[in-house]
């Protein structure tokens, strides 16, 4: 079981290690002061019975746009030409003791539904995600991303992270 919380001092992230260099890079020297400086937001799962706060993971998320011509005819239905709205999901790790244990579905929906709701009051269609690889295209897409104009460039629109939030 963990518990999400915004990330601050407190947190233990020298130990983190997802075993991808640049993520643990970013959590461990850029995701405070970015949180901090309202550059995006990181959020860090923890267990919840861990008083060393050692993270399990993280993921972190932005307002963003893209291209109305990069949606799919099933998303730009009925919108104006022009930048659509979105949350991108910058970076999303979880530590190697935890991995494949499903924590990151879970950080994915939680991400999902930390935007919806925000997009309730200001707007936004989905989700944007830019994934490292086609492997992880998949991964994405296995939780309902669909693909646009690269294939590792995708959506997760807030229909699907509705869907997903009521099973």
């Amino acid at each position: 079981m963990f518990i999400e919380e915004l990330i601050d001092k407190s947190h233990n992230r020298k130990s983190f290690n997802c075993g991808e260099p640049a993520l643990n890079d970013y959590l461990q020297k850029l995701a405070r002061q970015d949180t901090k400086n309202n550059v995006s937001k990181t959020y860090v799962a923890i267990s919840s019975n861990d008083s060393n706060k050692k993270i399990i993971g993280y993921y972190t998320v932005t307002p963003s746009s893209i291209n109305f011509d990069d949606l799919p005819n099933s998303l730009s239905k009925g919108l104006a030409k022009r930048a659509v709205p979105v949350y991108l999901l910058c970076r999303l790790a979880i530590d190697v003791h935890f991995q494949n244990n499903g924590f990151g579905g879970q950080l994915l929906i939680l991400a999902g539904y930390r935007c919806l709701k925000v997009a309730e009051q200001i707007g936004g269609i989905g989700l944007f995600i830019e994934a490292k690889n086609q492997v992880v295209a998949k991964w994405y897409e296995s939780f309902g991303a669909i693909p646009l104009s690269s294939a590792q460039k995708l959506i997760i629109p807030f229909e699907t992270i509705k869907q997903a939030l009521k099973t």
